[in-house]
């Protein structure tokens, strides 16, 4: 069973909150995978929809839920015991970073939310709900 270890958490500037989640495991021996989670829930609400979509809100929040969550990985395979916390550190603030000011822009949560919905009608379109 892996064990989910809570980081940290960034209010960003468009009023979304970034979370880091430490998601390591032991593999074998003294060798760990070592993973470092970054998670961004989105509420779906009509004001993180762009003004040509609002006709569509009702469409979006069936196809999607009241919220989706963006989330990135980065893992580091073999790794000693011992290298586990620092890694850990290093990759949590590359992470912050690399990616905190385009999960922190004005126009991310709109379109990650089309992006998504676009996603799932692509499915359906392959694979009709029954």
């Amino acid at each position: 069973m892996q064990r989910e270890k809570f980081l940290s958490r960034h209010h960003l500037p468009n009023g979304l909150v970034m979370e880091l989640w430490d998601l390591s495991r032991h593999t074998a021996g003294d060798r760990w995978q070592v993973t470092v989670e970054v998670r961004v829930s989105i509420p779906i609400s009509r004001q993180n929809l762009p003004a040509a979509y609002q006709d569509r809100f009702d469409d979006i929040v069936a196809a999607l839920g009241p919220q989706i969550t963006f989330t990135k990985q980065e893992v580091r395979n073999f790794i000693g015991e011992k290298e586990v916390p620092a890694l850990v550190r290093k990759i949590e603030a590359e992470l912050f970073a690399s990616i905190s000011s385009y999960l922190g822009h004005p126009e991310f949560a709109p379109r990650f939310i089309l992006k998504t919905f676009k996603d799932v009608q692509e499915r359906q379109r392959w694979y009709p709900p029954e």
